[in-house]
C-alpha cells in the first residue's frame, strides 16, 4: 500500500505540471513519465527477515562446501541480500555469486532482488561493488525485460549503475534539473522509503554536497538552496541523521564561506543558518552535534549567528534605549567579531524587548529574559575568548570578567538578574592614544567621548591584553 501510495502521490505531482494546452507537451508525453515512475515505485521489494536470512545462509554455506547450488533456487534469490552485508557478507564464497547470476538471467525475482540489494549496499569505496554495478548494466543490454525498462532507461540517462558516475549525475540532476526534486526521486525509484535511506542515495547525498559549494555562490543560489534542503530534508526531516552525515551536511553548505572575509548574500545566509539550526542546533548549546562538522565549521557558524545577535540586540534596543550613542557600541563590537571567529553572544532582554525579540526570525530562541531590571533595558553577553563581556542598553556601564571568576556570566542560559551582570568587574585599562583614563574601581566602563574613541581605547586597550585582538579607531568608526 505503500508504494502504490507515493506512485498515487507522484501522480498527483506530475498532474499539477502538466501543460494547459496539449500542443505545449513536450517530446515524451508525461503518460510516459507517469508509467515510468509508477514502475520504478513498483520495483522496490522487502528484504527478508533477519532470522530467514540466518537459515539462507547457513544453507548456502553448505551448497557452496559441496560445490552445488542446483537445488538451491529460493535461496539464491534471497543470496542477494547477504553478498554485500555489512556483516559477514558472502560475495566472496566460492561459486555463490556466479549461481545467483546465472540464475538472475532466468530469474526475474533475482535480477530485481540483486538490483535492489546492490542499491541498498551501495557504497563507492567499494570494489566488489563497483564490478557488479558492471555486470548489471550488461545484463540490463542483454535482456530484453519490460519489468527492467525503466532501470535500463536510467542507466543510459545517468549512468545510474556505474559506481563512479551514476551518483554524481544523479546529484547534478537534483540542483540543477528543471524536473522538481519530488519528481526525479519518483522517476528514479529513490521515493521509496527504503531506497531513500540506502547506500546509493547517501553516496548522492555526499556528492551532492560536494558539488553545493560552486551552486551557491552562482546568482541562482536560492533556487539550487531550495533544491539541496528539499533533498536533504524530505518533508522536513533529514535523509540522514547520523553524526558524520549531519558533519558532511554542515561542511557543504558553509564550504564557500569557510575563509574568512567572504560572506554570502543576506538571503542565502539566512536560509542556510536557520536549515542548520533546525536540523543541527545552536553549535553554542549543542555543540556535540557539530562534532563531526569540525571547528571551522562551527566557528563559522557562531560568528554569524553572534553577527544576528549583535544586529538583533542593537536593533531592538533603537527602539526602547534613550542613548544617542548606541551605534559607536555597535560598530564598535561589529569591529571585534570581524577580528576573531571566537567570540560567541547571547542576549538578555527585559520584558518588553522579549516580546519583540520572538519576531526576530534570525534570533531563532537565543535569547534570555533578564530579571530585575525594567523591561526597556536589555544586555548583550560576549564571550570572547577567555573573557566575558557584558554590554547594557541605555546608560549601563560595559563590564567584563575572566571566564574562569566564578561571578562571569555563563552565555546560553534562559535568564540572568540584573544583579549577577553588575557584579565586580575587570579594570580597563586606561589609553594614551585615545585619551582615555580607564577605570579601576570594577564599577564598568562608562561610554563616555564615544565621538572622541575614549572609551573605546580602553575597552581596546583590554581586548589586546586578554584576548590580542588590536583594534583601532579605523576598526570601531561607524560607516
Amino acid at each position: 500500500m505503500t508504494h502504490t501510495r507515493q506512485a498515487l502521490d507522484g501522480l498527483k505531482a506530475i498532474v499539477r505540471h502538466l501543460p494547459r494546452e496539449a500542443s505545449k507537451l513536450p517530446g515524451k508525453p508525461e503518460s510516459a513519465k507517469v508509467v515510468e515512475a509508477l514502475r520504478a515505485s513498483e520495483l522496490a521489494i522487502a528484504e527478508p527477515s533477519e532470522a530467514a536470512l540466518e537459515r539462507v545462509r547457513s544453507r548456502l554455506i553448505e551448497a557452496s562446501n559441496k560445490g552445488d547450488f542446483s537445488k538451491s533456487r529460493s535461496d539464491l534469490r534471497d543470496a542477494a541480500w547477504l553478498l554485500w552485508a555489512d556483516d559477514r557478507p558472502l560475495a566472496g564464497l566460492p561459486g555463490l555469486l556466479q549461481a545467483v547470476w546465472l540464475q538472475a538471467h532466468k530469474s526475474n525475482a533475482t535480477a530485481r532482488a540483486l538490483i535492489e540489494s546492490w542499491l541498498r549496499a551501495f557504497s563507492q569505496a567499494g570494489e566488489a561493488i563497483a564490478r557488479e554495478g558492471v555486470s548489471i548494466r550488461q545484463y540490463l543490454i542483454l535482456r530484453s525485460n519490460p519489468r527492467m525498462e525503466s532501470w535500463r532507461h536510467l542507466d543510459q540517462k545517468i549512468e545510474l549503475f556505474s559506481a563512479q558516475r551514476g551518483p554524481r549525475n544523479l546529484a547534478v540532476w537534483v540542483i540543477a534539473g528543471p524536473e522538481p526534486v519530488c519528481e526525479i526521486l519518483l522517476e528514479t525509484g529513490f521515493a521509496d522509503p527504503l531506497r531513500g535511506a540506502g547506500g546509493y542515495i547517501r553516496a548522492v547525498q555526499r556528492e551532492l554536497l560536494s558539488i553545493a559549494p560552486a551552486a551557491l555562490t552562482k546568482p541562482d543560489a536560492n533556487e539550487a538552496l531550495r533544491r539541496i534542503f528539499e533533498f536533504l530534508a524530505p518533508d522536513g526531516v533529514l535523509r540522514f541523521d547520523e553524526p558524520d552525515a549531519r558533519g558532511e551536511m554542515a561542511r557543504g553548505l558553509l564550504q564557500p564561506w569557510l575563509r574568512q572575509g567572504e560572506e554570502p548574500e543576506e538571503a542565502t545566509r539566512r536560509q542556510i543558518q536557520n536549515f542548520l539550526l533546525d536540523h543541527l542546533g545552536d553549535p553554542r548549546l549543542r555543540a556535540q552535534r557539530w562534532h563531526e562538522a569540525g571547528e571551522a565549521a562551527a566557528n563559522l557558524m557562531r560568528r554569524w549567528l553572534t553577527r544576528a545577535s549583535l544586529r538583533a540586540f542593537f536593533n531592538l534596543i533603537s527602539e526602547y534605549a534613550l542613548d544617542s550613542h548606541w551605534r559607536y557600541r555597535e560598530a564598535f563590537w561589529a569591529a571585534c567579531i570581524e577580528k576573531s571567529p571566537q567570540v560567541e553572544a547571547w542576549l538578555a532582554l527585559g520584558s518588553r524587548i522579549h516580546a519583540s525579540a520572538r519576531g526576530v526570525e534570525d534570533l531563532k530562541g537565543a535569547y534570555a529574559r533578564l530579571e530585575g531590571a525594567s523591561g526597556d533595558k536589555a544586555a548583550l553577553l560576549l564571550r570572547v575568548k577567555n573573557t566575558v563581556f557584558c554590554e547594557w542598553s541605555h546608560s549601563g556601564a560595559l563590564r567584563a570578567w575572566p571566564t574562569d571568576w566564578p561571578s562571569a556570566p555563563i552565555l546560553g542560559r534562559s535568564s540572568y538578574s540584573r544583579a549577577s551582570l553588575m557584579s565586580q568587574s575587570l579594570p580597563f585599562p586606561a589609553s594614551r592614544k585615545y585619551g582615555s583614563r580607564g577605570t579601576a574601581d570594577g564599577g564598568g566602563l562608562h561610554h563616555h567621548g564615544s565621538d572622541q574613541s575614549r572609551w573605546q581605547g580602553s575597552a581596546a586597550e583590554l581586548l589586546q591584553r586578554r584576548a590580542q585582538i588590536s583594534l583601532s579607531s579605523i576598526d570601531w568608526t561607524p560607516r
